[in-house]
């Protein structure tokens, strides 16, 4: 029950940030971009959240987080959205996702991962 409530808020954090900036912003058509949303969320979670902050710490899986969520919106992003997304655009997205994942770390640090991991600084 914690992964589906940790889900939520990350799904929550990912799809305003890019319905902001993709599509209120540069006009990227709103159900791709909810799409795409999805695939940054599973990728994210599964490798940022559930591997790199297990094994290494909160700073370390924000960074990596960042570089992932760049990666997944500039390359997978024209497969969803029918448009090339420049990489500016995909690097700014990831900032800001990044800024809401420092605080989305210690939510799931506490509550998810085992208390004998190094996910707390």
């Amino acid at each position: 029950m914690n992964h589906v409530t940790a889900l939520i808020i990350k799904t929550a954090l990912v799809l305003f940030v890019l319905l902001v900036v993709l599509s209120l912003a540069n006009g990227y058509p709103a159900w791709n971009t909810i799409g795409l949303s999805f695939i940054v969320v599973g990728a994210a979670y599964i490798v940022g959240d559930m591997f790199i902050l297990r094994a290494t710490n909160n700073w370390v899986s924000t960074i990596a987080d960042i570089g992932l969520c760049t990666l997944v919106i500039w390359l997978i992003g024209p497969l969803v959205l029918n448009e090339a997304v420049p990489f500016f655009l995909a690097f700014i997205s990831a900032l800001l996702i990044g800024a809401g994942e420092w605080f989305f770390h210690k939510y799931v640090a506490n509550a998810i991962l085992d208390k004998n991991t190094k996910a707390y600084s």
